[in-house]
């Protein structure tokens, strides 16, 4: 999916709540090859409405945002299985780019 992302001039970054060291473990571990950003102190995920209310973790979430920086399309897990398939994804992305 990232290829295709990436020709229609998107890009996928990953927001997560664990540590750097752990964030480039898993990132290994799965052989992802996108940017993984650190929110340790849920600043982001509070901002965005997708930090779970009492935990320290974010619900699953994915946000299409527009080269002008406004959000075109969110999908936010109701529980940490509930996730968007790259498919939708894709087609948001695209649909954003127009």
């Amino acid at each position: 999916m990232r290829g295709e992302l990436e020709a229609e001039g998107g890009s996928l970054v990953a927001i997560s709540v664990d540590a750097a060291d752990e964030s480039v473990k898993l990132a290994g571990e799965l052989g992802l090859h996108f940017r993984m950003l650190g929110d340790l102190d849920l600043k982001v995920a509070t901002a965005y409405g997708v930090a779970m209310e009492g935990q320290d973790i974010a619900v699953p979430s994915v946000f299409v945002v527009r080269k002008d920086r406004t959000i075109a399309w969110k999908q936010v897990g109701e529980n940490m299985t509930d996730r968007a398939s790259p498919r939708d994804i894709l087609a948001q992305a695209r649909a954003a780019a127009r």
